[in-house]
């Protein structure tokens, strides 16, 4: 992570220099300093909340610098607006930016908290995603202990059900997926070794790596 950090700070200091320079270079009338908007989102990649504050402030001085630099071709009254125009929409762009940071380091907390929660769950939890479970939580993995070729995680949840009900569970994923929730009664999850867990399952729309998938929730059916 370090390690990006770095090669994407330089990337920004080296995309300034060449637009400070291509703008000191250029008479006023010349807008090159609407570039400064690129390693302004570059800032995107940085792990650094303040980040596009502190790029900003950097691209507002060498914008101050460039106007009095740059030859003049038209009023400098009417260059001054415009830069002045063009900072104001460096520091709404940097706050948007910002506020994108902060919702995603939100959402990280939340899914860590949520995966914390999930492990100490007394139900069984798992995350299907793409046709297979990415994750199962202890309890879950608990069922296939004794059978640890079983384990479901990395594998397509449907493989493992009784095949007169695979259609129904499918549909409920697909369900869920969409946003809906659903419930199946009384699934019959087989194991390689022969033997089968009866469980009620309930099915709902959940973001777990960044991604959306299907959780599933599920506890030992009465009926078992």
């Amino acid at each position: 992570m370090g390690e990006n950090n770095l090669r994407i700070s330089v990337e920004i200091l080296a995309l300034l220099m060449i637009i400070v320079i291509a703008d000191v270079s250029t008479p006023l009338g010349f807008s090159v300093w609407i570039l400064y908007f690129i390693p302004l989102f570059l800032t995107l990649s940085l792990e650094m909340r303040n980040g596009p504050f502190i790029v900003t402030g950097i691209i507002i001085v060498l914008i101050a610098l460039s106007f009095f630099l740059s030859p003049q071709d038209i009023s400098p009254l009417y260059a001054l607006l415009n830069r002045l125009f063009f900072s104001c929409m460096l520091v709404a762009t940097a706050f948007l930016i910002w506020n994108h940071k902060i919702r995603g380091e939100n959402l990280k907390l939340s899914e860590k908290n949520y995966r914390i929660l999930t492990e100490w769950s007394p139900d069984a939890v798992l995350v299907y995603r793409d046709g297979a479970v990415r994750y199962a939580n202890r309890v879950f993995l608990r069922m296939f202990d004794a059978d640890p070729a079983g384990t479901p995680v990395g594998r397509d949840i449907l493989a493992l059900i009784q095949p007169e009900q695979k259609e129904l569970v499918r549909e409920r994923i697909r369900q869920a997926a969409l946003g809906a929730q659903g419930e199946v009664a009384d699934v019959r999850l087989l194991r390689p070794a022969g033997r089968d867990v009866r469980l009620d399952m309930a099915f709902r729309e959940v973001c777990w790596d960044n991604c959306p998938g299907v959780l599933i929730i599920a506890r030992i059916s009465d009926s078992a």
